[in-house]
């Protein structure tokens, strides 16, 4: 199993016979050799039905716990509803101009972040209304920040990404755009969170960069953040973007889970999502709106990912102030599409706000907070230690306590010997997490299917037996004919 999990990246040389591909050609290929083992996990997935014997995959980031409201909402009549528009090239190119009207509406006036323990969810109002000429839609999200990464940077340019990361950035900005990460030992979930260290972290990881030739250009926020599901705190965002402004970076914010915060018992006051649209960073930072952009997509607030076979591939660049970007981003999106169906699905989704997408977010966010609970318990009846989250679909757990010492490579030997007993819980390697021990695991299953997922990791780890006495994780009754 080491080569399947293997997160050295020296194994992209280049070196060797190129089988008539060009240089990049072949470190491409390379790359994706070990992507594609890794990615073979997908042939054999744990169904309770067609396959039991299959893998739980509790490493990847899905949400499975409306996945049977969505599918009978798309499915209802009137709700595919294509028109004769759709079946030829877009009226805006890369997508409909009425997804892009109905992704101004989410914006400018759905509620996001964490809800309030008592009365009503209030929207906060962007800066600048958000309008479709600030909008372009492309082939998901990875398909956005590698288009993104291709607009602002050259090849061996640098991204200042705090760490642990969310794997996939370094796919997204390294295949095609060749653009290095420069990595800040840092997150979000650090406790105590001392605001002023989290900036020189970063002071400390642009100016190694810099000496070593390196030109940083793009300063990515995750937030709210993966993989730990912490939210940053307004202040701390407002001080990294004076960072940004005294270094002339753009800032980049990933919102992609800005609609799937909850509030739990550990954490009950956790810090509210604040998008960089919302914040006045010209005044507050001195930073050039033109320096300032978002990505986000269908996939995970809205629980239709955009991988595998049930990808919708509509990810979301907003750059409100700089139509140069736009034109450049624009210009890559013509070549890599959406989908007209998936568009359309999703604007009937999204135009459908007063009926079931509010109840939809809301609903996804209750059961969010019981499935992060189910787990929590389990962890803590276990003592395995957790990083507590606020955001997204996972939460980072210890499972060092269970490992012969706590190392890369005892790491690397429990994953696959988990992966042996029929579950896959992603190793902190993945994440470049700089403790060896930590995993991200997904709470947001389909409730049997996780706690299939949590028993074979009981025996995988030689813990006592609990979870199989235990109920499947429920929801109680709340209203669903919002159909």
């Amino acid at each position: 199993m080491g080569s399947l999990l293997s997160t050295d990246r020296s194994s992209a040389s280049s070196s060797g016979p190129r089988a008539n591909l060009s240089t990049r050609g072949a470190r491409n290929a390379a790359e994706f050799a070990d992507f594609a083992r890794k990615m073979s996990l997908a042939r054999n997935v744990y169904d309770e039905r067609d396959n039991p014997t299959g893998i739980v995959i509790l490493g990847v980031a899905d949400n499975g716990l409306l996945r049977g409201q969505l599918l009978k909402f798309f499915n209802a009549q009137g709700n595919l509803d294509l028109n004769a528009r759709e079946l030829t090239y877009a009226d805006r190119i890369f997508a409909s101009q009425r997804l892009l009207v109905a992704l101004c509406k989410l914006f400018n006036e759905v509620p996001d972040g964490v809800p309030p323990l008592t009365g009503q969810h209030h929207h906060t109002r962007l800066i600048t209304a958000l309008e479709p000429e600030h909008i372009i839609i492309g082939s998901g999200a990875t398909g956005i920040l590698d288009n993104a990464s291709w607009a602002l940077c050259d090849a061996g340019d640098g991204i200042l990404l705090s760490v642990p990361a969310y794997n996939a950035f370094w796919n997204d900005f390294n295949t095609r755009s060749q653009v290095q990460i420069v990595e800040v030992p840092v997150s979000p979930a650090d406790v105590p969170l001392d605001i002023a260290q989290h900036v020189q972290a970063y002071e400390k990881a642009y100016l190694d960069a810099t000496k070593k030739g390196i030109d940083v250009r793009v300063l990515l926020l995750c937030n709210p953040h993966n993989p730990t599901g912490a939210i940053y705190p307004r202040e701390l965002v407002i001080e990294l973007a004076k960072f940004a402004a005294k270094h002339d970076l753009h800032l980049l914010s990933d919102e992609i889970y800005a609609r799937s915060c909850f509030r739990t018992e550990n954490v009950p006051n956790p810090p509210d999502f604040h998008s960089v649209l919302t914040m006045d960073l010209a005044r507050e930072a001195n930073l050039n709106p033109a320096k300032v952009h978002v990505v986000t997509s269908a996939s995970k607030d809205f629980s239709i990912n955009a991988s595998a076979a049930n990808g919708f591939r509509l990810g979301v660049f907003i750059s409100q102030h700089n139509k140069e970007v736009r034109d450049a981003v624009s210009a890559l999106a013509v070549v890599a599409q959406s989908s007209a169906p998936a568009g359309a699905l999703w604007y009937h989704l999204l135009e459908d706000g007063d009926k079931f997408l509010h109840w939809f977010l809301t609903e996804n966010r209750r059961r969010l907070s019981i499935a992060y609970a189910y787990v929590f318990d389990w962890a803590k009846h276990h003592s395995l230690p957790v990083a507590p989250s606020n955001a997204g679909h996972f939460l980072l757990i210890d499972f060092a306590s269970r490992l012969a010492s706590r190392s890369a490579k005892e790491e690397e030997r429990m994953t696959a010997k988990l992966i042996k007993n029929g579950v896959f819980v992603a190793p902190g390697a993945q994440y470049h997490h700089p403790i060896p021990g930590w995993f991200r695991l997904t709470f947001s299953m389909e409730p049997h299917a996780l706690k299939v997922g949590l028993s074979r990791i009981e025996q995988t780890l030689g813990l006592q037996t609990w979870i199989d006495a235990q109920p499947d994780l429920e929801f109680g009754e709340q209203e669903t004919e919002k159909l």
